[in-house]
C-alpha cells in the first residue's frame, strides 16, 4: 500500500527549505519556518504549489480540483502535489473514488489534470517532480519483484523507463530492493532513497532508508551527508544542488543543501 502522507509530509519540508532562498555553494544545515509545511514545491518564478488542495496559501495554485470535482469522469477523494515546474505543470498524488485507486496527475498551466497510467497491473502510482522541460519521475508498486519501484515520464507523458537502484546494495537477508526517486532537473540527473527490506509490506524509503544520485547516464551513486546516520535526498536544483535532510539519530532530522562534491559517495562493492 502506498503511504503517501508521509512521503509528502518531508517532500512539503523539503520545498520549504527552497523558498527560504538557500545559499548554492557548500553544504549546510538549514532551519526553516512553522508555516513552511504547507508548500509542496515552488518554482523559480517564486509560485507556491500547497501540499493540499484548499489550504490557504496566498498562491493561484491554492485549489487545482476541477470544478466539478472529478478527473476523467471519476470523483477526487484527494488530490495532493508533490512539484511544480517553472511552466507551472504540477505533478502529484491523485485518489479516484469508485473503486478508490492512487494515481500519479499531471496539472497543466491551463487547468487541464490528466492521470498517467504506470506499468504496474492496475496503472496505480505517484509523481513526485516534474522538471522544466516536463520530465517526471515517480513510483509505483512493481508487483512482478514485490517492490516500491521508480519510474521515468517523458515530457509527451510516455513512460521511458524504470528507476532501480543496483541490486547488489542488498544483503541476501534483505532480499526487497525498493527505489524512490524524489526529484529530477532539467539535466535528467535524479535523487531519491532507495531501501532493502526483510519483506515487501516493510517498505519505507523515505524514513527508512538512504539517499541515491542517478547521473545522466545512468550510473548510481550514494548521496551521504557527512557522518550522518542516514541521508534523504529530496530535490535537486538545476545547477546540481541537492536538498533534503540529513538523520542524526531517530528523533533529530536536520535540513541541508549541499553541492554533488559534498554528499555524493562511491557505491558499496
Amino acid at each position: 500500500m502506498f503511504q503517501s502522507g508521509r512521503f509528502y509530509f518531508s517532500a512539503a519540508i523539503i520545498s520549504g527549505i527552497i523558498i527560504l532562498g538557500l545559499a548554492s555553494f557548500g553544504s549546510s544545515p538549514v532551519c526553516y519556518g512553522s508555516n513552511t509545511s504547507t508548500v509542496a514545491g515552488v518554482n523559480e518564478a517564486g509560485t507556491i504549489v500547497p501540499f493540499s488542495t484548499g489550504m490557504s496559501t496566498d498562491s493561484p495554485l491554492d485549489n487545482l480540483s476541477p470544478k466539478d470535482g472529478k478527473i476523467e469522469g471519476r470523483l477526487i477523494s484527494k488530490l495532493t502535489p508533490a512539484g511544480i515546474n517553472n511552466r507551472g505543470q504540477v505533478v502529484g498524488l491523485c485518489v479516484l473514488d469508485a473503486p478508490e485507486k492512487n494515481y500519479a496527475f499531471v496539472r497543466e498551466p491551463d487547468g487541464r489534470i490528466w492521470i498517467f497510467k504506470t506499468p504496474s497491473s492496475s496503472g496505480q502510482g505517484e509523481f513526485t517532480d516534474i522538471s522544466d522541460s516536463g520530465k517526471a519521475v515517480g513510483f509505483y508498486e512493481n508487483e512482478k519483484i514485490r517492490s516500491k519501484t521508480g519510474f521515468l515520464m517523458d515530457a509527451q507523458g510516455k513512460w521511458v523507463m524504470d528507476i532501480q537502484y543496483p541490486a547488489n546494495a542488498c544483503p541476501d537477508t534483505l532480499a526487497y530492493l525498493h527505489t524512490e526517486p524524489n526529484g529530477i532537473n532539467d539535466n535528467d540527473e535524479i535523487v531519491g532513497n532507495y531501501q532493502c527490506t526483510e519483506k515487501p509490506e516493510e517498505a519505507d524509503p523515505l524514513f527508512q532508508g538512504n539517499g541515491f544520485y542517478r547521473a545522466t547516464d545512468g550510473t548510481f551513486y550514494r548521496v551521504q551527508y557527512e557522518n550522518a546516520r542516514r541521508t534523504v535526498a529530496g530535490k535537486i536544483s538545476n545547477t546540481g544542488i541537492i536538498f533534503g535532510y540529513y538523520v542524526i539519530d531517530g528523533k533529530t532530522w536536520i535540513p541541508f543543501a549541499a553541492g554533488k562534491n559534498e554528499v555524493l559517495k562511491p557505491l558499496i562493492p
